[in-house]
């Protein structure tokens, strides 16, 4: 079963299927990548952590490259927008 697509709060990732929200709970606003299996958000190093090598993989950036594109990218996000 499909909800309308949102985006979550701690990456930015797309959420169109139940399954993609953390803890399968159409109202949590983190993915299933930024929660643990009770659907409560990591921490905010381990979820830069997990973005910075995602982006040095996909993207084949530099540590420091990556690190700077996440650090700015989090700052968007509302999870992290006061941190």
């Amino acid at each position: 079963m499909a909800t309308d697509p949102k985006a979550c709060d701690s990456c930015g990732m797309r959420m169109p299927e139940i399954k993609d929200h953390g803890g399968g709970e159409v109202g949590n606003p983190y993915c299933v990548h930024c929660t643990d299996q009770a659907g409560k958000l990591k921490s905010r190093v381990e979820i830069r952590e997990g973005l910075i090598n995602l982006y040095m993989s996909r993207m084949g950036k530099p540590r420091e490259e990556a690190e700077k594109f996440v650090d700015e990218q989090m700052k968007k996000l509302p999870a992290w927008k006061d941190e």
